[in-house]
């Protein structure tokens, strides 16, 4: 397998968020995400990201070895919930073994900025040590919106942003990749992006490893600091 190739496994938050999930798929996903390539032993995925009722489950399979749980919640895909319901769920999954939370930003209140940031802070503070993936939805929003909604979830200190939940509304695009990468580049400090929403082919992913280098460093993309969510991906990688 080329670098690239190897990389962008290496990158990858191998997703299952069906609803349709039972133990036997979760014990697959956590396998295939332990050795994602058969010739190649060494390499391995950076985390499953499942649903919150798997998370048990999945850090059970995978142990204390180097793949790490991600769960989408905190009222994924739509926070629509209340909050404090929202930041419960996102404790309780950490409480059942994730290390990432992949966390909806409530988008509904991009015209109240008070109630926004306040939401933000909290979330922030129910993830704890955890790292925090704040996804933005960006096919529901114009670019000064996304803009604006990146630049609150960074000074709220979350450690990614991200682009999409990839459901029910278009996934991520070249111009809103641009977008929140320049928004990582010029952060100030470290802060990870994670790229999903129907991202499906080679040429597709590795275009976007092109845009990330080119806007942010050609030796900036690393597990610690990119991801890409996807579940059918990682098989047109392999083949």
């Amino acid at each position: 397998m080329d670098p690239d190739r190897a990389l962008i496994v290496a990158c990858l938050d191998l997703t299952s968020l069906g609803n349709d999930e039972d133990d036997a798929a979760i014990e697959a996903l956590c396998g295939r995400a332990m050795r994602p390539v058969p010739d190649a032993p060494e390499l391995h995925v950076a985390t499953v990201c499942v649903w919150p009722r798997w998370v048990r489950a999945a850090r059970a399979r995978l142990g204390g070895g180097p793949v790490g749980v991600s769960c989408a919640t905190g009222g994924f895909p739509v926070p629509d919930a209340p909050l404090a319901d929202r930041l419960r769920e996102i404790e309780d999954a950490l409480h059942a073994g994730a290390g990432e939370v992949d966390v909806p930003i409530n988008r509904f209140l991009i015209d109240e900025p008070d109630a926004l940031r306040g939401e933000l802070d909290a979330t922030r503070a129910a993830a704890g040590d955890a790292r925090w993936k704040a996804i933005v939805e960006t096919g529901a929003l114009r670019p000064g919106e996304v803009r604006f909604l990146v630049g609150a979830a960074i000074d709220a200190g979350a450690d990614f942003v991200k682009s999409s939940t990839g459901k029910d509304v278009p996934g991520v695009t070249p111009e809103a990749a641009a977008i929140l990468a320049t928004a990582v580049r010029d952060a100030g400090r470290p802060v990870g992006l994670k790229l999903s929403g129907g991202i499906r082919g080679v040429g597709q992913v590795t275009n976007y490893l092109d845009l990330v280098r080119d806007l942010v460093g050609p030796r900036w993309p690393t597990p610690d600091t990119f991801r890409i969510g996807a579940s059918a991906l990682l098989t047109a990688l392999v083949a």
